[in-house]
């Protein structure tokens, strides 16, 4: 018997852009005044699969965090709180794209490696949910500055 709430595991769809991926994530109204919104589910996953997650709380305005690449890491991250600016860039290519996402888009971005990521809190707080191919390492955590 198939579970009526399966849909909800798969994104709406998904948009790539010059440099990443944007999943805009499934959810149901289920209670009143409450959404329930599948982050991950092992039978649809979105890109790989997720060995290692952490949350990154950012505490001020225009707070950064990254200026980085990964030669393995790849990474899905999901604003759980506030508004974000991702400024990526290829460094292969030079090529560079910004892209704003914000907790109520129910969107999540996929950072594939090779693509300096910064991320940059635009409201006085806020939350992101990072889902990851692997666990960090300063081995992997490779300085290039995205600006």
């Amino acid at each position: 018997m198939q579970n009526s709430l399966d849909y909800l595991s798969k994104p709406l769809n998904s948009e790539t852009t010059e440099l990443a991926k944007v999943f805009t994530l499934n959810f149901r109204d289920s209670k009143k005044g409450r959404l329930f919104v599948p982050i991950y589910d092992y039978r649809f996953p979105f890109v790989f699969e997720v060995k290692y997650a952490y949350l990154s709380k950012f505490l001020e305005q225009n707070n950064a965090s990254g200026n980085h690449y990964h030669k393995i890491k790849e990474e899905i991250l999901i604003p759980l709180e506030g508004r974000y600016e991702f400024w990526l860039e290829d460094i292969n290519t030079k090529e560079k794209e910004k892209i704003s996402l914000e907790d109520s888009d129910l969107k999540a971005i996929y950072i594939k490696t090779g693509i300096s990521h910064k991320v940059v809190s635009k409201g006085e707080s806020g939350v992101l949910l990072v889902l990851a191919l692997s666990a960090s390492s300063l081995y992997d955590e490779i300085e290039y500055e995205v600006s």
